[in-house]
């Protein structure tokens, strides 16, 4: 007889079905992993799970996870279940991929990083001390409030070999049930080499490029540049944590929650983000050069992309997977692409920097942006 349970994953409730494919103690084992979220009440199921080692046939709407032991099947149930919650928040938060533990006034400190930065060892390292948010998806709604999702933890060296243990079972503390809030987002960059472990402050420009590949579903949020910038602002900017082993990590928590000096930027959303958008930050069309030639053969466009921001001088261009940062003259040839060619964009340039250092040739520099953005695809050229 199938062994079904209700969870609780971010803003979800999902109903995993266990069939008997499994024995009642692995059944027992599988259920218990799954603890620290079960819902209180009895919502129906936004997502379904049905697993097992041989399974067949399913109803309608109910996704289906096999493996070849007990061990394999609990972390891929764990990961079916976090991918469904994080899409059923589409849209509806900041998701982030890190770790996070909360103070017991509800501070939320999240640790992101890829695969293999040490984001469940912080977790288990600091959530003995700290409340225990989640090992792997931080979400984050508009207004800086979290959303827990204290999963079960994988631990293990190899994803082959991991076993999977629930935090309350690894003796890690339960955050605060209500006013969770993020007030610091901390890089993780562990290196073997590293002595001491230190902590340094990242320019906002550079924190975008580090943080935009480690989100989920950012370009579902209606600005999601700006989302994101301000979720940083919000904290005091973006820190780094450059360390070898996680046991040193509790000592740099106060370093981590103080307060930073850092100067507020100024941002400017790019409104449109067709191929001819972006005209208010360039003046009308038929003012601007080449407006006539839009049709030229080697003319340049500006390629689609999901979003883009201005940083002050550096222009953000959100692409699928990443943030391109332009700087120099980058920003100004980018936006001027709305059908120019080469020339007349070496007149924009020459127009918007009309005093180049001594001895650089502003025609090869022009060339060079060109190319480059061209081969990161946020260019076109006829």
């Amino acid at each position: 007889m199938p062994t079904t349970f209700n969870v609780r994953a971010l803003a979800s409730t999902v109903r995993i079905e266990l069939d008997d494919s499994l024995s009642q103690a692995d059944r027992e084992a599988i259920k218990a992993h799954w603890v620290d979220l079960v819902p209180d009440g009895e919502d129906e199921a936004d997502l379904v799970i049905r697993a097992g080692l041989g399974v067949h046939s399913v109803s309608a709407g109910t996704q289906v996870v096999k493996a070849d032991s007990p061990t394999s099947l609990a972390q891929r149930i764990t990961t079916e279940v976090t991918l469904g919650a994080i899409g059923g928040l589409r849209g509806g938060a900041l998701m982030l991929h890190a770790s996070a533990v909360a103070l017991d006034d509800g501070r939320v400190i999240g640790f992101v990083g890829p695969s293999g930065r040490g984001k469940t060892t912080a977790a288990r390292a600091l959530g003995r001390s700290y409340g225990y948010v989640t090992d792997e998806t931080l979400a984050v709604r508009a207004d800086g409030s979290v959303i827990a999702y204290p999963k079960p933890l994988s631990i293990g060296s190899r994803p082959g070999v991991k076993t999977t243990e629930p935090a309350s079972m690894l003796g890690l503390r339960g955050a605060p049930a209500d006013n969770l809030r993020l007030v610091a987002l901390v890089l993780l960059d562990r290196r073997p080499e590293a002595d001491q472990p230190f902590v340094e402050s990242v320019q906002i420009v550079d924190a975008l490029a580090e943080l935009v590949p480690q989100t989920s579903h950012l370009s579902a949020l209606e600005h999601p540049l700006r989302t994101l910038t301000e979720a940083i602002l919000s904290t005091g900017g973006v820190r780094r944590i450059v360390y070898s082993e996680a046991s040193t990590l509790p000592t740099l928590m106060d370093e981590v929650l103080s307060e930073v000096d850092n100067d507020t930027p100024m941002l400017t959303d790019i409104s449109s983000m067709s191929q001819r958008g972006c005209e208010g930050l360039l003046g009308p069309a038929e003012t601007r050069p080449g407006a006539s030639a839009s049709n030229q053969p080697g003319a340049y466009w500006r390629a689609t992309c999901l979003d883009a921001l201005l940083v002050d001088d550096a222009l953000i261009v959100l692409v699928p997977g990443k943030a391109v940062v332009l700087v120099g003259i980058g920003p100004t040839l980018w936006l001027a692409a709305d059908g120019l060619t080469e020339s007349k964009l070496l007149e924009v340039a020459l127009r918007a920097f009309p005093e180049p250092p001594a001895g650089v040739d502003v025609a090869e520099v022009v060339a060079r942006a060109l190319a480059s953005m061209v081969e990161m695809q946020i260019l076109v050229r006829d």
